[in-house]
C-alpha cells in the first residue's frame, strides 16, 4: 500500500441529494398529509354532525318539554278552581269516570253543564290537538281510571323509571306513521287529586302517571339534514382550500429546497477541493521533512557500503593472486587485516543503525496514518504523539526544542487516532511557525476522571484577543498569502468536536500559545463520528 493515498472526492457522493429527505423529493410522500388533513377533516364533520342531531333532537326534546308544562299549567288552573263546568255537547259529554255529586248542573234559563276537571280537560286538548296534525300528548298510567288510559310499551317503561325517581324520558321511536320523537314526564299527586284517586290507594306525592308527548320525528330529520349538508359543504371547501394550498406551499418549499441542496452540493464540492489541496500541503511538507530524515540516514549507509565494496575488492585480489601463487609476503605486509578488522564492524553497525532509522521513521508514518484502523480503537496518545514528533521533527528541530511531559497513567481513549495525530501535527507545526527564534514547544498530557487532554505550548509571538476570536474559522489565517489555506486549525476543530471534545486556546501577544485538546473517556460511537 502506498505510504501517501489520496482519492479524488467522489463527484457522485458530492451530487447526491442527501439532505433533501424522500418525503420532500418524491410527492407520493404528500399522500400521507393528505390523509392525515382528510382524517381531521372527516373527524371533525363527523363530531359537528352528531352535535347537530344533539342540538335538533334537544330542539324537539325542548318543544314537547313547553308542551308538557303547558298543559300542567292548565291543569293546575283547573284544579285551583275545583274544575269548570261546559254546555254538555256531543263533543263534550259528561265524563263517566268522574265521580262527584255536582258532576252535572242545570242553569235557571235550563242549560246543561258538566264538570271538565283535569284529566278530562287534558284528554279534551290532546283530542284537538290530534286532529290539527301538530303534536300529540296523552294522560297515562300504570293504574288509570278510563281504559283507554292504558300506558303503551315505552311509556311503561318510562313509568317504572319514573317510580324509581327518574324526572323524564325521551327517545325516538318507530311508529306507524315513521319515526315519532317522544317524551314524557311524571304526574305526582297532589292534594285536588285525592277527591278523585285516593279510592285508588295513591298518597300525595305518589307518582300516579305522567303526560306523553309525541310529535312526528320527519321535521327535525328535515332540519338536521340541512344542517348536515351545509357544514358538510363547509367542511369540504376548507378541505380543498387548505389541500390545495398546502400542496402549491410544499411544491413552492421543495422547489426551493432542490434548488438549496444543490448549491450546498456545490459548496461541499468546492468545500472538499480545499480540503484536498490542504492535505496535499501538509503530505508536501511532511514528505519534505521524511525525506530530510531518511536521506541521512541513506546518505552514510549509500557511502558505507561503497567503503565496502572498495575493501571487498581489495581483499578478493589478494585472495586471487594467493590461488594463483603470484602472492607475497609484502602483499600480505601491505594488507591492513588491523584496520579491517575494526572499521568493517564499524561501518557495517553504523549502517544498521541508519537503516534502523529509516525503518523507525516508516513506522511512525505508519502509527500517525494509522491505515489499518477504519474504525473506532483505544488507542495510546503519548505513542501517537511521539510517532508525530517524529514524523514531522524536520519541521521542528531547528526551530525549538521540544519538552515531554507526558501523563504516564495516561489512560487509552476510545478514538479515531490517524485524526488525533493529525489534529496534533497541525498544532505543532503552528507551534513551530509561531517561534521567529529558537524557542520552547511543551507537549503535556493529562486526565481526570471524565476527559483526557492534549496541551501544545510555544514560546512564540503569541495572538491579540481579536485573532484568538478567529482562528478556528474556515480560510482565516494570518499567514502571508500563499502560505497557507486557514483550513488547519478549522479541520482540527472538526476533529475534535466529531469525537465529542472540545479545543481551547489561550494566548498572550509575546509570551506564547497554549492549545488544549479534551477529549472525552467515553468516547463517541462510530456511527456519530
Amino acid at each position: 500500500m502506498p505510504l501517501f493515498e489520496m482519492k479524488e472526492p467522489s463527484v457522485q457522493a458530492v451530487a447526491a441529494p442527501r439532505r433533501v429527505s424522500r418525503f420532500v423529493r418524491e410527492r407520493v410522500w404528500w399522500l400521507a398529509l393528505l390523509v392525515v388533513w382528510g382524517a381531521v377533516v372527516g373527524f371533525s364533520l363527523e363530531v359537528q354532525v352528531a352535535r347537530i342531531r344533539e342540538q335538533s333532537i334537544q330542539v324537539g326534546i325542548e318543544g314537547a318539554r313547553n308542551m308538557f308544562r303547558m298543559v300542567m299549567l292548565t291543569r293546575n288552573w283547573n284544579a285551583s278552581h275545583g274544575g269548570i263546568y261546559v254546555p254538555v255537547t256531543p263533543e263534550t259529554p259528561p265524563n263517566p269516570y268522574l265521580e262527584h255529586p255536582r258532576r252535572d248542573v242545570t242553569t235557571t234559563d235550563g242549560q246543561q253543564l258538566t264538570m271538565v276537571n283535569p284529566a278530562y280537560m287534558t284528554r279534551l286538548i290532546a283530542s284537538m290537538a290530534a286532529s290539527d296534525g301538530g303534536v300529540e300528548f296523552r294522560l297515562t298510567s300504570l293504574r288509570p281510571i278510563r281504559p283507554e288510559n292504558i300506558a303503551d310499551p315505552w311509556e311503561r317503561q318510562a313509568l317504572e323509571r319514573f317510580e324509581r325517581g327518574e324526572v323524564e324520558t325521551t327517545g325516538v321511536e318507530h311508529g306507524p306513521k315513521g319515526e315519532m320523537l317522544r317524551y314524557m314526564a311524571p304526574l305526582k299527586v297532589q292534594e285536588s287529586c285525592l277527591a278523585c284517586h285516593a279510592r285508588q290507594g295513591y298518597k300525595l306525592g305518589d307518582v300516579r302517571g305522567g303526560i306523553s308527548v309525541t310529535q312526528r320525528f320527519a321535521p327535525i330529520e328535515a332540519t338536521t339534514r340541512a344542517g348536515i349538508r351545509q357544514t358538510s359543504l363547509a367542511h369540504a371547501a376548507a378541505f380543498a382550500v387548505v389541500f390545495l394550498g398546502g400542496w402549491a406551499l410544499l411544491e413552492a418549499l421543495r422547489r426551493r429546497w432542490l434548488e438549496l441542496d444543490g448549491k450546498i452540493a456545490e459548496l461541499e464540492a468546492a468545500h472538499s477541493q480545499l480540503l484536498q489541496s490542504e492535505k496535499m500541503a501538509s503530505i508536501g511538507v511532511l514528505a519534505a521533512g521524511v525525506a530530510h530524515e531518511i536521506n541521512n540516514p541513506v546518505g552514510f549507509v549509500s557511502s558505507n557500503l561503497s567503503t565496502l565494496k572498495g575493501y571487498n575488492a581489495s581483499m578478493i585480489a589478494l585472495l586471487e593472486r594467493c590461488r594463483t601463487g603470484e602472492a607475497t609476503e609484502a602483499d600480505f605486509a601491505a594488507a591492513e587485516f588491523d584496520y579491517l578488522k575494526d572499521d568493517i564492524p564499524a561501518l557495517l553497525g553504523e549502517s544498521r543503525d541508519g537503516l534502523d532509522r529509516v525503518r523507525k521513521i516508516v513506522a511512525d508514518l505508519k502509527d500517525f496514518s494509522r491505515v489499518d484502523q477504519a474504525e473506532w480503537q483505544e488507542a495510546d496518545l503519548n505513542a501517537g504523539i511521539e510517532c508525530t514528533l517524529n514524523v514531522v521533527w524536520n519541521e521542528l528541530k531547528y526551530k525549538a526544542e521540544v519538552v515531554r511531559e507526558y501523563d504516564p497513567a495516561l489512560p487509552r481513549v476510545p478514538c479515531l487516532a490517524a485524526q488525533i495525530n493529525q489534529v496534533v501535527m497541525n498544532l505543532l507545526i503552528n507551534a513551530a511557525q509561531a517561534i521567529t527564534e529558537r524557542g520552547t514547544i511543551t507537549v503535556r498530557t493529562g486526565h481526570d476522571d471524565a476527559l483526557v487532554w492534549i496541551e501544545v505550548a510555544d514560546t512564540g509571538v503569541g495572538m491579540p484577543p481579536e485573532v484568538q476570536r478567529r482562528i478556528f474559522d474556515p480560510f482565516y489565517t494570518t499567514k502571508p498569502v500563499g502560505k497557507g489555506t486557514g483550513l488547519g486549525l478549522s479541520i482540527s476543530y472538526d476533529i475534535v468536536a466529531r469525537h465529542g471534545g472540545r479545543i481551547e486556546v489561550t494566548s498572550v501577544p509575546g509570551a506564547g500559545t497554549t492549545f488544549r485538546v479534551s477529549l472525552p473517556l467515553a468516547g463517541r460511537p462510530a456511527e456519530s463520528a
